[in-house]
């Protein structure tokens, strides 16, 4: 089996994200608990950092309204919606970068990111370089994994508090 390149690295980050970014409105629907159909119309409309933000409130009010629930989780759902904006600056950072070719001094072929920033204070444009080897991407992906493995607990816990099995 041939090792994955770059491309394949790049193209399976992004992917990988847009399944994270569905999972977050799956939660949306869930924690709504009526009208999915109202939820996704709502959602489709809602640039990815204020769905991130709505999961966030909708979370910790589910959990204030609910007295089966764990006041302390809020506080680690609030943390896992940070690490998903961190997760959505790095897909943007990719997605919008300018990419080329490379070859490092060991003849390996990688991508070439380019990308560049207006800063006003500075009153000029900063660019920036990232070399990428395929396993440039391990860090990237493995964030986006952790992260969905977390989003999915919080899933079941919800799924739990909705429909608990003692009864209460």
């Amino acid at each position: 089996m041939s090792h994955p390149t770059a491309y394949h690295q790049l193209g399976r980050f992004i992917v990988d994200f847009q399944h994270l970014e569905y999972a977050v409105t799956e939660l949306l629907e869930l924690l709504d608990n009526t009208d999915s159909e109202a939820v996704l119309i709502l959602v489709n409309e809602l640039a990815y950092n204020q769905r991130l933000r709505t999961a966030d409130v909708l979370f910790s009010r589910f959990v204030d309204l609910r007295k089966n629930t764990d006041p302390t989780s809020k506080a680690a759902f609030h943390d896992l919606m940070n690490e998903f904006e961190k997760l959505g600056q790095r897909r943007n950072e990719l997605v919008h970068s300018h990419y080329s070719n490379w070859i490092n001094i060991e003849g390996r072929t990688g991508l070439l990111r380019r990308n560049s920033r207006l800063r006003a204070k500075k009153g000029g444009r900063e660019e920036f370089e990232e070399e990428l080897q395929p396993e440039a991407f391990d860090g990237d992906l493995q964030r986006v994994a952790s992260a969905a493995e977390a989003l999915e607990r919080f899933r079941l816990q919800v799924i739990d508090w909705l429909y608990p099995s003692d009864g209460t």
